[in-house]
């Protein structure tokens, strides 16, 4: 399962750019909102701090001695916190050796208990302890000397309870958290719609691709943005280099076949002479014929072959099925005019195509149907399929079949005849043979639901 996850991680450029992004984004708000906590407590700390420091300067300014050097408050602080036990609110006045000499009534029957450390003559210290009724305070302690006293010098301590500290905190970090939160799924959605549309020119290239692919275009034309332009412009490039190719291949092949058709036509005329001869030899007469139909057979399928092997696989070659397969069946009908065979199609869909050129797909078909014709008795049945992105095509006799074809699946060899009754030179299959190999098919040859030979054909197709 990770695996997989994985592979599909790695496999989406969208998933890539989008996650990137939504990290990067998590990352940055994270980081920015630990330091916004982090400097709001700092803050609110101090403020807190110089808020105590303010009740300790009170506290200093009432603290006095008497004339006999006795300690004494003459106002308790203005705030009344001071007077209520437990108020979380607390002073208390300690000697150098940290007895308490005097405390505020908030303290009641306890006391701040104050490490009585080393602290310089108007140096304040900030504390946390633990104050009564189990209270987190932090507390505020500075040295006091008065004067007439000589070196003795006093601690005064004020403390006061975090709670409201700490639920200025919280109600911060709830309101820090909900805004980030908002901004997060804000941002995850302008991050969302801004991988859309950067993506947009993918998909109209795309679609250029499968309008090039399914014949409706020779180049990918549009308007991209600069970064897809030189791409495009090396694919436009391959598909005029490739055209090019093919165009010469074409234009050899016709040159060849042109080259070739005066010498046989030379030698054909030399026969006929001969043959119009009294003594001419028709043993020989009759080898030189074959062999001047076979080098014509040969070199027309040649030819053939090289203009295929050429052409296939061209990305925006499409022959549509059904049109082809109707055509070819009505000039069947004229050709075999001497059979009554009754031809059943299929309904093929219109938008079903061949991935390959008009002529291939005649020329197998064509000798397919032909084949089928010889041997029919009464019926021809012609079905059609598409799925994983090939083209399947039945045709289907009611002949007396092939035990030979049944048996072995495939089709005689080059020149070899299923039947030595049936007028043919043997070579119609071999070539579909060939076509359908130079286009990546298959073809099988099986026995008929009931009698006859079933001849399956399998190309590459495509529906428009």
């Amino acid at each position: 399962m990770p695996n997989n996850s994985v592979r599909s991680w790695r496999g989406s450029l969208r998933l890539r750019l989008f996650g990137g992004t939504a990290l990067w984004i998590a990352l940055a708000l994270g980081l920015t909102t630990i330091a916004l906590d982090g400097l709001f407590k700092d803050q609110a700390t101090r403020q807190f701090e110089q808020q105590l420091q303010s009740y300790l300067y009170q506290i200093v300014v009432a603290f006095d001695v008497d004339a006999k050097g006795n300690p004494l408050m003459q106002t308790a602080g203005a705030d009344p916190r001071f007077n209520r036990p437990e108020s979380g609110l607390y002073w208390q006045i300690n000697d150098q050796s940290g007895a308490v000499l005097l405390k505020s009534r908030s303290l009641w029957d306890t006391k701040l208990n104050v490490a009585n450390d080393a602290l310089k003559s108007g140096e304040i210290h900030f504390h946390n302890l633990t104050g009564p009724a189990a209270q987190a305070l932090i507390v505020a302690e500075q040295n006091v000397l008065l004067e007439g006293l000589g070196s003795k010098q006093f601690r005064v301590i004020v403390g006061s309870d975090t709670q409201a500290l700490t639920r200025a905190i919280q109600t911060w970090q709830r309101s820090l958290w909900l805004f980030v939160g908002i901004l997060f799924l804000s941002l995850l959605v302008a991050a969302s719609a801004q991988v859309a549309f950067g993506l947009l020119p993918l998909r109209q290239l795309q679609r250029s691709l499968k309008a090039l692919r399914d014949g409706d275009g020779t180049r990918i034309v549009g308007a991209f943005p600069t970064e897809l332009k030189p791409l495009i412009e090396d694919f436009n490039a391959v598909i005029d280099t490739n055209e090019k190719i093919i165009e010469r291949a074409r234009n050899q092949a016709g040159d060849l076949a042109h080259s070739i058709k005066t010498p046989i036509s030379v030698m054909s005329n030399a026969l006929r002479l001969e043959q119009s001869r009294n003594h001419h030899d028709p043993a020989l007469v009759a080898s030189l014929q074959e062999q001047l139909q076979q080098l014509q057979q040969q070199v027309q399928w040649r030819l053939k072959r090289a203009r295929i092997a050429a052409s296939a696989g061209v990305p925006h070659a499409r022959t549509p099925v059904k049109t082809t397969v109707e055509q070819l069946t009505r000039v069947m009908k004229k050709v075999h005019a001497e059979k009554l065979i009754q031809v059943t199609v299929s309904d093929i869909p219109a938008d079903l195509c061949f991935a390959g050129e008009l002529q291939d797909l005649q020329e197998i078909l064509g000798n397919l149907l032909d084949n089928a014709y010889k041997w029919a008795t009464h019926t021809i049945l012609v079905n059609s399929a598409y799925a994983d992105g090939k083209l399947r095509l039945t045709i289907q006799d009611d002949g007396p079949g092939c035990e030979d074809l049944t048996e072995s699946a495939q089709p005689p060899h080059r020149g070899q005849r299923a039947d030595e009754s049936i007028p043919g030179s043997g070579l119609g299959l071999s070539i579909v043979r060939d076509l359908v190999g130079l286009y990546g098919g298959e073809l099988l040859f099986q026995a008929g639901s009931s009698k006859g030979l079933r001849i399956t054909l399998t190309l590459p197709g495509d529906l428009r």
